[in-house]
């Protein structure tokens, strides 16, 4: 993408924005919450670039309300800014002038106007250097996809998980899918406890998958710990007010059409995963099988799949199941997260199976 100047990255929360045209009319990035928005930083052009490419923008707005995007141009309020604009009655209204922001409206990419897409949840979806040979409707094209909506539903029930969209890139999605293929992996088995000991238990007529783990001082194991950090345990605390201190082991697994799958199980039943609080499941690459979506039975008959680079989280306490893969290879990071006063449990728990054995 080249040399970048952004307060953000990809998969980050965007840092609020408020904003206000010469009209009145006012911004917010928190207002906007339930509606994908395309910023356009207009602060790194001089300002005649800036009056060009808003013009483009303007003939471009038929394409960003057919994807379902809302468009907003944004500029410093600075005089250099706010005397070029002044005479231009179409300004007045759709030129956003940026009063807080993090200096977004600043943003460039090989000093271009940035193009921050960013979904319904304030997310950063995508970005791209808005420069004179940018196609504005292949951008949308590629991109809008990533914050499509599925249709309204009336449901009369649902199970409390949190999905989680665009948390990894797809870039990070390939690279582990890569690091799965180039690494030994082995076939997944359970935690299983039995006659005062806990041990691995390999059961294909339960579970079959392949699995190869990822831990510290390995490529991506960093990357995923902040995809974790800055993506994941925010919106737990957001959804569920709940602090996550730490991560258990994290997998990288596939499940093949060879018969893939993980029949009904809850994920902390073991008196030694009884620590587990919450697990998640990041698909890698949905779209490119069939089958395989998460059912929770206990609540209803929905098959709950998120878009590639989007995760399902829940309580690892709930009752679910992944349903078999019919078609291609599902790949799925893994993981369980897990608050101060569960790790100090699990300690407790280590220290007295410790003591049994002595």
């Amino acid at each position: 993408m080249g040399v970048r100047a952004l307060p953000f990255s990809m998969g980050d929360r965007s840092p609020a924005i408020l904003g206000a045209a010469a009209s009145g009319r006012f911004f917010s990035l928190d207002a906007q919450a339930g509606r994908p928005v395309a910023v356009v930083a207009l602060g790194a052009l001089d300002p005649q670039a800036a009056a060009g490419l808003l013009e483009r923008l303007r003939a471009a707005a038929p394409l960003f309300q057919a994807a379902g995007v809302d468009l907003a141009p944004l500029a410093p309020a600075s005089l250099e800014f706010t005397g070029r604009f002044a005479a231009d009655p179409a300004a007045r209204d759709d030129l956003l002038y940026v009063t807080a922001g993090a200096g977004v409206e600043l943003a460039h990419v090989d000093g271009a106007a940035a193009g921050v897409l960013i979904d319904r949840s304030g997310r950063v979806v995508d970005v791209i250097a808005l420069d004179e040979a940018t196609d504005i409707a292949a951008w949308l094209s590629a991109s809008a996809p990533r914050v499509w909506a599925e249709p309204s539903q009336v449901r009369a029930s649902t199970a409390p998980v949190l999905m989680i969209p665009n948390i990894a890139s797809p870039q990070l999605c390939r690279a582990l899918i890569d690091h799965f293929e180039a690494s030994p992996h082995e076939a997944g088995v359970m935690a299983s406890f039995k006659d005062g000991g806990a041990y691995a238990k390999l059961d294909e007529d339960k579970k079959k998958r392949r699995d190869t783990e990822l831990t510290a001082g390995m490529p991506l194991y960093g990357e995923i710990m902040e995809v974790l950090a800055k993506r994941v345990i925010p919106e737990i605390k957001r959804a569920f007010q709940t602090d996550m201190a730490f991560a258990d082991r994290v997998l990288i697994a596939r499940y093949d059409d060879t018969g893939g799958y993980f029949k009904r199980h809850r994920d902390n039943a073991a008196p030694h995963t009884a620590f587990r609080e919450f697990a998640i499941s990041l698909n890698l690459n949905t779209h490119e099988y069939e089958g395989g979506e998460i059912l929770f039975p206990e609540y209803d008959d929905h098959r709950y799949n998120p878009p590639a680079g989007g995760a399902v989280v829940f309580s690892a306490s709930l009752l679910h199941e992944a349903a078999p893969v019919t078609r291609g290879s599902r790949y799925v990071l893994l993981s369980f997260l897990g608050s101060a006063a569960a790790q100090a449990t699990l300690d407790a728990w280590v220290e007295g199976q410790k003591a049994i054995a002595s």
